[in-house]
């Protein structure tokens, strides 16, 4: 039998896996140099460094800790890109979030169930942002994250090389023509986009503490995926990026998940530069690009959407504390608020200080998080990249 805690919980032993990801910890606190909640705060508790050791005292020792910490987390993975160690952090992080879920308090895990059950549903969210657009001219600072549709046409399926396309739960309502834009640029690249959805990556529910459902609609995307396509991908970074965690979050170990995953990527992997149209000089801008965490540190593809900025012409500002989180990660802004818009005005200022003329994103919850801040557009990379393939370019590279 286990000894028991100082608290009177039996310890509970790891599994091989987390506890070896556990060890890997040299304590280094280089973590906590790129956590958002550590530099807003300035507490051990509330960097990685700090939730590791809060993880082992709760699962390893069974002590009644409190798990506030690692509700604020917003899992951007900056401290898996700055860790010496390697440390798989979201990996421990989501385990622990899963073992402990029954010792929040009531109250969140209602609140989460109610946001999983609105922003989940696609009746609600089709009313929600009707309503929205009808009230457009009173909110002109989301005008850029709420877009009204042009509805325009799916290019024909014509090229032997094909992609899945997903079309998330909220990018549909939000802006229902970024999917259609995407298709046909990836269509001018000699690439055919097979539209998926609109469906659920599975983050929403996994962030919200529903796990069991964020893995149903982790299988009923492998189950969409064809072997001969190229890729599967979609313009939310933040689906993509959950999308190529998917063995992790089955451990099925089975080899279509692995093949599933091995063959996602971000958009920008499918569109060469060189086949897309330099704008005028007068159309050419000063932009800001905030690369989204899921982008930067999930998928590690950022450098490929700024070349593709560049090769159409527009000159990007340099950005102070590009790795830091805008703040909205998925439903985050909406469960712990004061941290998203402290966050958010931070990530604006840092975005704003060379003074560009817009500020270019690639996901959907980052477009719409500064758009609440905004004094100037903020916009999809995608949208940018239409309007040089459709508005009157120069024609080609050189």
């Amino acid at each position: 039998m286990s000894n028991p805690s100082p608290s009177g919980t039996a310890r509970r032993p790891l599994s091989p896996r987390i506890d070896e990801l556990l060890r890997a910890c040299v304590h280094c606190g280089f973590c906590n140099a790129t956590c958002p909640t550590y530099q807003l705060s300035g507490d051990e508790r509330e960097g990685p460094r700090g939730r590791l050791h809060l993880i082992r005292e709760v699962l390893v020792e069974g002590r009644d800790a409190p798990l506030d910490p690692l509700e604020h987390c917003l899992t951007c993975r900056s401290c898996e890109t700055t860790c010496p160690a390697g440390i798989q952090y979201a990996e421990i992080l989501d385990h622990a979030r899963e073992q402990t879920n029954h010792r929040r308090p009531w109250a969140a895990r209602l609140t989460d169930r109610l946001l999983a059950r609105t922003l989940g549903s696609p009746t609600v969210m089709r009313t929600v942002f009707g309503i929205l657009r009808t009230t457009r001219p009173l909110t002109p600072h989301l005008s850029g994250a709420i877009a009204k549709s042009h509805h325009l046409a799916w290019p024909a399926v014509r090229h032997a090389r094909q992609v899945g396309l997903l079309q998330g739960c909220l990018q549909p309502h939000m802006m229902p023509d970024l999917d259609h834009k995407a298709a046909v640029i990836l269509d001018h690249c000699g690439v055919s986009a097979i539209p998926l959805g609109p469906a659920c990556c599975g983050a929403l529910p996994h962030h919200l503490h529903e796990a069991g459902k964020g893995r149903q609609s982790a299988r009923e995307r492998i189950d969409q995926w064809q072997p001969d396509w190229v890729g599967i991908t979609s313009t939310a970074t933040g689906c993509t990026s959950f999308m190529a965690q998917y063995p992790r979050l089955l451990d099925d170990g089975s080899a279509r998940t692995r093949a599933f995953a091995e063959h996602v990527a971000d958009i920008a992997a499918f569109i060469d530069p060189h086949n897309l149209p330099q704008l005028p000089p007068e159309r050419r801008m000063r932009i800001a690009f905030h690369a989204p965490c899921t982008l930067q540190h999930g998928l590690r593809g950022h450098r490929r959407v700024e070349a593709i900025l560049r090769a159409i012409g527009h000159t990007l500002v340099p950005v102070d504390e590009p790795a830091l989180c805008c703040g909205s990660a998925g439903p985050y802004s909406l469960r712990h608020p004061g941290w998203g818009r402290a966050l958010g005005r931070r990530k604006w200022h840092a975005l704003t200080g060379q003074k560009p003329e817009q500020v270019i994103t690639a996901n959907i919850g980052c477009l719409r998080q500064l758009a609440t801040q905004a004094d100037r557009p903020v916009r999809h990379w995608i949208d940018v990249v239409y309007d040089a393939l459709t508005t009157g370019p120069t024609g080609g590279h050189d």
